[in-house]
């Protein structure tokens, strides 16, 4: 499955994310992939752990081809780099699999 196509979906399976939130921190994170949807603005939604146990949800939009989340399945090891904007906001720019996995 590339990703669930909606929150409700992801709630019918059993799935709760209350409990991730956006990252605020950047740098480079190892990380597993818990779960993926579509978001409503051409996005996806990505729901991670981090090593230090923080359950953390970023985006991936269409013009960086998702940074290649819909690909990646459920349970993969991912090293993910996020890097603050002027804004001030952490976005998250580039997805890697951790090849010592």
């Amino acid at each position: 499955m590339r990703a669930y196509s909606s929150l409700r979906q992801l709630e019918e399976k059993g799935i709760c994310v209350d409990e991730y939130l956006t990252n605020e921190r950047d740098g480079v994170f190892k990380a597993r992939l818990d779960c993926k949807r579509w978001g409503k603005k051409r996005n996806i939604l990505a729901y991670f752990t981090f090593e230090d146990g923080s359950k953390i949800m970023a985006s991936a939009w269409q013009n960086t081809g998702y940074l290649g989340i819909p690909e990646i399945e459920e349970g993969a090891m991912l090293m993910l780099t996020f890097e603050r904007s002027k804004n001030g906001i952490s976005y998250l720019r580039k997805v890697e699999r951790n090849e010592g996995e």
